[in-house]
């Protein structure tokens, strides 16, 4: 009897855990594709920018996911590409830049 309230209790902790870092895959995601948008958009100008922008979205992405293992990894990830696409193809990347640096912030701040 004791045990399944324990039981019970280490699946609601997981439960919370993973929606705890709901914010942060949503907007990693979105920031990832806002940055494919652009790298798409930036090809036709600069090719070997926008490639390097469709490269920085996409570990953008993979880092989101990676926030529901490892936030602090995770939102290290996200920060990295998010500079790397801002640098890539700055003004056709800078929302893609704020959502993957917000999502970034609040993995390694979030608690």
């Amino acid at each position: 009897m004791g045990e399944n309230v324990v039981n019970e209790t280490n699946l609601t902790d997981l439960t919370e855990n993973k929606r705890s870092r709901t914010i942060e895959l949503v907007l990693g995601i979105v920031g990832g594709i806002f940055g494919l948008f652009g790298g798409v958009f930036a090809l036709l100008f600069i090719p070997e920018l926008g490639f390097s922008a469709i490269l920085a979205s996409v570990v953008g992405i993979i880092g989101a996911i990676y926030v529901t293992r490892n936030p602090k990894r995770g939102g290290l990830i996200l920060i990295i590409s998010s500079v790397w696409l801002l640098i890539s193809i700055s003004f056709f990347g800078v929302l893609g830049f704020i959502l993957l640096l917000i999502a970034g912030l609040v993995a390694i701040f979030r608690k």
